[in-house]
């Protein structure tokens, strides 16, 4: 009997072309995992405000058993907007991973460099997926980002000896850092709110945070309505930040479960003016969230700025060695693109900017 042949279409996402994704979806995840959800994805791919996703599917006869999508995406360079994507998705079905298969889904955006509407992508693959774009499809990393950890001592200990209850351990911590926290908040002035805030006083904040000639995704109100609205089956949580009554910043987090850990990732923290007690107050208010969150750690993964908040002292930066895959951002560029997109150190990246939802 002959084989069918395999089929690859650029198509535009629907809520059509999403049930076949979740279909797909559910071949290789959980039902409860995002990825496998209709709500995100629609969230996702049809409610972006830079419009709908583009998805190259791979097709046998009808069936979807194939896809790698694309999710419209804006930066900002030297105050200018460049369109832009972010690449996620990549998924064949099990009974068809074939290196031909795979090549004819990759080779629009990895080796054509055909991004809908678009003049570069981002991507930073996952610890499976990494070596197959080097090593087969040749694709080169422009750098590395960085990752910075506190371990939560008292709620590692509590759960590795959980024939004991020490829940007093967690509880003393929480007690002692909020302590600490207020009193170190009266001196910086720093209050914060999770209520929402006038566009206007936010796009003046975000107008002075985009001038540091550092390419840099989008931040408007728009976008951040989207990135951490409730559509998504993940919860957000976003806190602003003020100095005497002044908007200076925001920052946003998560909580997720890696390697038996719970874990408090940071998605990112914007902030127009710091100093040392301004970074110590939020680092020692985040370390509450993660507290209060039940989390053992706290996790921020970014490009490497100088002047990014919170400093090695306060926050260490986890040694590449230590790493057992390397965090490799990978740039995608539809033409000729300056040097300056290809150099790690003019980026501005983070949780919030990648496919990691």
């Amino acid at each position: 009997m002959r084989e069918a042949e395999f089929i690859v279409f650029k198509e535009l996402i629907n809520t059509q072309i999403i049930k076949k994704y979740i279909l797909l979806s559910q071949t290789e995840y959980p039902k409860k995992n995002p990825i496998s959800q209709e709500n995100h994805l629609e969230w996702k791919y049809l409610q972006n405000p830079r419009g709908l996703s583009f998805g190259i599917n791979g097709y046998c006869e009808d069936k979807l058993i194939a896809r790698i999508s694309y999710q419209k995406k804006n930066f900002f360079f030297k105050k200018k907007i460049i369109k832009g994507a972010n690449l996620c998705d990549l998924l064949i079905d099990k009974n068809n991973r074939k290196l031909e298969n795979f090549l004819k889904l990759t080779s629009q955006f990895f080796i054509r460099k055909d991004i809908p509407e678009s003049n570069l992508s981002i991507m930073m693959p996952n610890e499976i997926s990494i070596n197959i774009y080097k090593k087969i499809l040749n694709l080169n990393p422009i750098g590395s980002l960085e990752l910075r950890l506190i371990p939560i001592i008292s709620s590692i200990i509590d759960k590795k000896l959980d024939f004991i209850n020490l829940d007093f351990l967690s509880t003393f911590s929480y007690n002692f850092i909020s302590f600490l926290n207020k009193k170190i908040q009266h001196i910086s002035k720093i209050k914060f709110s999770k209520k929402d805030v006038e566009n206007d006083e936010y796009e003046k904040m975000i107008k002075t945070y985009y001038q540091d000639n550092l390419i840099q995704g989008e931040r408007s109100k728009e976008w951040i309505k989207w990135r951490y609205n409730s559509n998504s089956s993940i919860n957000y949580f976003i806190e602003y930040i003020f100095l005497d009554n002044k908007l200076i910043g925001y920052f946003a987090y998560r909580k997720t479960e890696k390697y038996g850990f719970e874990v408090l990732v940071i998605m990112e923290i914007v902030l127009i003016k710091k100093n040392f007690l301004i970074e110590l107050t939020i680092l020692l208010r985040l370390i509450c969230s993660t507290i209060k969150l039940k989390c053992d750690l706290l996790l921020f993964l970014r490009t490497i700025q100088k002047k990014s908040p919170l400093s090695n002292f306060l926050f260490p930066r986890i040694p590449k060695f230590l790493l057992p895959t390397p965090l490799e951002l990978f740039i995608i560029t539809k033409a000729e693109s300056s040097s300056e997109v290809f150099d790690i150190n003019k980026w501005k990246i983070n949780m919030a900017d990648l496919d990691i939802f």
